[in-house]
């Protein structure tokens, strides 16, 4: 640690020439109040309008599950449930009720996350919809912090529910984190701490264990609060001093452990399996000691994250031309450099692989390793690094005006928790463009040999139980093979500058121009193509662009449909260039720019989407013609896509999730277009077809729509409009839909069966489809039941039978070429809980069909939908699909969907619960376990997707899995 230190010490030293004195703390930016009452609580508040009549309530506790005693074992997750089930201002479920009551809803914007260093809750997108909301928010926070009552009779009925969450996260992926700690953190705490904690002690503990953890940590010079959004900054800090101030301050505090992971002078190797693993990868990590916190907020800190930046993104960009080579040993991989835990950062090279390319993965990792070890890096590596690192800055910079109140809240919390910059947008670029130019590559060659160390290596393998595994001897003399091989130095490449000759384009002349709905503006080009711009400054420095003509997935023959099973065509784009460049040298091109640009085929629809900052506006143009007239079809970047699906299939098919998606494809689906990706699909695939196909969708400009919407100016957009779109040939005739009989079948379909599993569990989701013409009506009147559902089955399944962690509610309602809504409903519980909760669901949606909602729930439903509105006004995203719906047919989503919310009533969606019932259309998918025994699965309806750790380097947070995930509520 001190020679990383002296390092860090020398590199300021010798670039910006600091000396080696303690650098002075950052200012955090002025438009934050922040300040600490005499207890200790510090608060932190600012004012936004962004969206309007909204605030943000964090409370952040800066404990975790790593303070847990052996008796309080998934405790700290325990007790955040218990926030939610009464305190002292709140019984019972009184919070979740007065928040669904002014239209909050329960994961939406009521929710909470546990790690294993720190515990945040949130009530997010607050309507302020009276002055007293702010109030009532601060004293829930309040009673979070100091007042929760843990009943032990709300306990008793949690612990079902827990149980329930520990199945449905007990999944491959979770099972092989926990595998791989102690061989990462050795025989620190780090090791054995899964948050979620032991099915024993969950079922077993005794409620003064969890009011013992409680009582000793949450307190407030541990905690801070954290208030944004249409607010009075002054009254809310009196509120604050008032509210907070019979919070007593801690008497005799325990100080919080400090967990070393030790060092390790050897290489560790952790070979791990899982009968369930969708893959194989490998993992090499250095371990180091992190840079003291107190340097984190300083000049100092600044420098090193962006030297980590650096390093990350050139070695990632190594491993990605290396995945990208028709040679390479492995699919895809990928580099990290960052914090762990609290006393660690790491290096890590990670590389998936297809089976019996272990050997060959892990040699190339070490020799990429070598490789920077000892030559370091490029200046044009490093040149288009810091390109992109100044793109990221200014691009806040440009934004910040437009900030939503979340975007604020998760820097405040890395300040509080890590001592994280918190400076304002405009002046953190002015210090980055001042310390950038000064690192140079010798700069980052001295720190490389820091971070790829001798020693402190940990080697991880994973992957299925049924692969071929290598044995530690093996890994180990792969790594002593490597250490004496003689490698050479990588060879620069020349780097294309422009992507297309402008001057050979032709255009197209303007020939119509109008008003169009939402003060949009309406272009015809002189090749027949609509260009509709939108100009807007809800969010400043972003564009969005959508080029579409109708027909989609219904143009493709039944014959042709192989080439474009979901997998084949997403991982086909994936791994695309565009012309004649490679994905690996486009993205080298790109450098430095906010722009993106993919072609989609969706059911209905196909086109283009990209995005750009307003300084890269006319590079998207580029990359929007490109992909429309001059696509990419390569067989080398095919192959890799299919190989990148081969290494996983094989895998995928012996995991009870492959067969809970295959009987539901049969049971849910006609004609057989939609099938799951197997053998069969991928030998039917073919460039050919992918590329014949295309070309015959993306042929020319008949039937084009392109919608420009976001920050640009208006004579600009015309511009490049007629100049890039109005290059794409004539054409004769549009495409138009074609009804392939492939929807959600009629009738009632059943399939109820067994597979093998190692834990039992069961699956079910359920469809009701109602047949008859579009209306918004049908769509609000839907959408309402499936709320009430929710919050219904939260209630009944969740709340009294304890049976499953929640249920998933919602509701699709179409316009072409099937006319009509489809409710769906799934939930996972255990097998002696299964029908009766597939009971509860019946009765549940037949009691609103015979009785309607109750008053309270029609109320909390009418409220959460009228607040969704004036939300959504806030996304250009959303204005941009309006636009497009406006054009595909004539409807004005804003004022329909205002006007059929009024109009919603109790008897409305009682009658629609009655014809979702009694429509006779109902496919039911049930998945039981065939044995018992130690291993879960999660559900395919809805793939979940938990916040992990999170560990902030100047690029924003990256995700990782070495620590457990952050236990999260979801909406259920």
């Amino acid at each position: 640690m001190k020679k990383f230190l002296f390092l860090a010490a020398g590199l300021l030293a010798a670039t910006l020439s600091w000396g080696q004195q303690m650098p002075e703390q950052l200012p955090i930016d002025p438009s934050i109040r922040t300040g600490k009452l005499e207890n200790g609580l510090t608060y932190f508040i600012r004012h936004n309008e962004k969206p309007a009549d909204r605030a943000e309530f964090y409370l952040a506790t800066n404990v975790g599950a790593i303070q847990e005693t052996p008796d309080q074992d998934g405790l700290a997750h325990f007790l955040e449930h218990m926030c939610f089930n009464g305190t002292k201002n709140f019984p019972e479920k009184g919070i979740l009720n007065w928040l669904e009551s002014i239209g909050a809803s329960f994961g939406g914007n009521v929710n909470a996350s546990t790690g294993v260093e720190q515990t945040i809750y949130l009530l997010n997108n607050i309507p302020l919809i009276r002055p007293t909301v702010v109030d009532t928010c601060l004293l829930i926070m309040h009673d979070y912090s100091h007042f929760v009552t843990c009943d032990p009779v709300e306990i008793e009925k949690e612990r079902g529910v827990i149980l329930e969450e520990k199945r449905s996260r007990d999944n491959a992926g979770w099972r092989i984190n926990v595998a791989t700690k102690p061989y990462l953190f050795g025989d620190s705490k780090y090791a054995g701490c899964t948050i979620i904690g032991s099915e024993e002690n969950l079922k077993t503990f005794k409620p003064e264990s969890l009011k013992n953890f409680y009582k000793t940590w949450y307190r407030p010079d541990m905690q801070a609060l954290i208030v944004i959004g249409d607010i009075d900054v002054d009254e809310v800090e009196a509120k604050i001093k008032s509210t907070f101030a019979d919070i007593p301050a801690a008497v005799d505090p325990k100080q919080k452990d400090v967990h070393v992971i030790p060092a390790n002078k050897e290489p560790i190797i952790g070979i791990i399996t899982d009968p369930e693993a969708n893959s194989l990868e490998y993992e090499l990590i250095w371990k180091r000691e992190r840079l003291p916190e107190i340097l984190a907020n300083t000049q100092v800190g600044i420098v090193m994250d962006l030297c980590n930046s650096i390093v990350r993104k050139i070695t990632s960009e190594r491993l990605h031309d290396i995945a990208s080579s028709a040679s390479s040993p492995f699919v895809s991989a990928s580099a990290f450099s960052g914090k762990i835990c609290e006393t660690s950062d790491i290096f890590d090279l990670n590389a998936s692989f297809d089976n019996g390319n272990d050997a060959k993965t892990l040699e190339t990792l070490l020799i990429e390793a070598k490789k920077l070890k000892l030559y370091g890096i490029s200046d044009s590596e490093l040149e288009r690094a810091k390109s992109d690192l100044i793109s990221y800055y200014e691009s806040k910079a440009k934004s910040a005006a437009t900030r939503s109140n979340s975007e604020f809240v998760m820097p405040i919390i890395s300040h509080f928790f890590d001592n994280q910059t918190l400076l304002d947008p405009e002046t953190e670029l002015q210090l980055v463009q001042m310390i950038l130019p000064n690192i140079t590559a010798d700069v980052i060659n001295q720190l490389i040999p820091q971070v790829i160390t001798d020693e402190n290596l940990v080697v991880l393998y994973s992957g299925p139980s049924s692969a071929k595994t290598p044995t530690e001897k093996e890994v180990l003399d792969i790594i002593a093979k490597v250490s004496e091989l003689q490698v050479e130095s990588n060879s620069g490449e020349e780097i294309p500058s422009e992507l297309l000759d402008k001057s050979r384009l032709k255009g197209s002349k303007i020939k119509k121009s109008r008003p169009y709905i939402y003060e949009s503006t309406l272009l015809t080009l002189g090749n027949g193509m609509k260009v509709i711009l939108a100009t807007s400054n809800k969010d400043q420095d972003r564009i969005i662009i959508d080029v579409f003509k109708r027909g989609g997935r219904t143009l493709i023959d039944d014959s042709d449909i192989a080439s474009f099973e979901d997998n084949i065509w997403a991982q086909f784009n994936h791994c695309s260039g565009v012309s004649d460049f490679s994905l690996s040298t486009l993205k080298k091109m790109l450098a430095g720019k906010k722009v993106s640009a993919s072609p989609y085929i969706n059911e209905l629809t196909h086109g283009i989407s990209a995005e750009s900052g307003r300084k890269d506006f006319e590079t998207a143009m580029q990359l929007v013609y490109l992909t429309f007239t001059d696509p990419r079809f390569d067989q080398d970047e095919y192959n890799q896509a299919i190989k990148q699906i081969q290494a996983v299939l094989p895998n995928l098919k012996t995991n009870p999730n492959y067969a809970l998606q295959d009987h539901f494809y049969k049971a849910a689906f006609g004609n057989g277009r939609r099938t799951l990706i197997n053998d069969e699909t991928l030998a039917n695939a073919s460039l050919e077809t992918l590329e014949r196909v295309y070309r015959s969708m993306f042929n020319d400009a008949a039937g084009a729509v392109a919608i420009i919407c976001g920050d640009f100016d208006l004579e600009e957009g015309k511009a490049l409009a007629a100049k890039y779109l109005g290059s794409i040939p004539k054409g004769k005739k549009a495409s138009e839909i074609i009804d392939r009989n492939d929807w959600f079948v009629d009738g009632e379909h059943i399939d109820d069966f067994k597979t093998a599993m190692n834990t039992p569990k069961v699956t079910d989701i359920r469809f009701y489809k109602i047949n008859r013409e579009y209306s918004y009506a049908l769509e609000t009147n839907a959408d309402a039941l499936a709320y009430i559902l929710n919050m219904l089955y939260t209630e009944t399944l969740r709340e009294d039978q304890g049976g499953t962690y929640g249920a998933s509610v919602y509701a699709n309602t179409n316009r072409e070429p099937f006319s009509g809504s489809v409710l769906n409903v799934a939930f996972e519980t255990n097998p002696e809980a299964a029908d009766k909760l597939r009971a509860l669901v019946d009765e549940g949606l037949r009691g609103i069909a015979e009785n309607g909602p109750s008053p309270e729930m029609f109320e909390k439903t009418i409220k959460n939908m009228e607040k969704s509105i004036p939300e959504q006004m806030e996304k250009i995203s959303n204005w941009s699909s309006w636009i497009r719906e406006y054009t595909l047919f004539g409807s004005d989503h804003i004022a329909e969907y205002e006007k059929a919310v009024k109009e919603l009533t109790p008897e409305t969606i009682k009658a629609t619960a009655l014809e979702f019932l009694s429509s006779g259309n109902r496919v039911e998918v049930v998945m039981r376990p065939e044995y018992s025994g130690k291993c879960i699965i999660f559900c395919c309806w809805k793939q979940w997707k938990y916040n992990t750790a999170k560990w902030q380097v100047s690029q924003g947070r990256q995700l990782r899995k070495y620590m457990p995930p952050i236990l999260m509520h979801r909406r259920p």
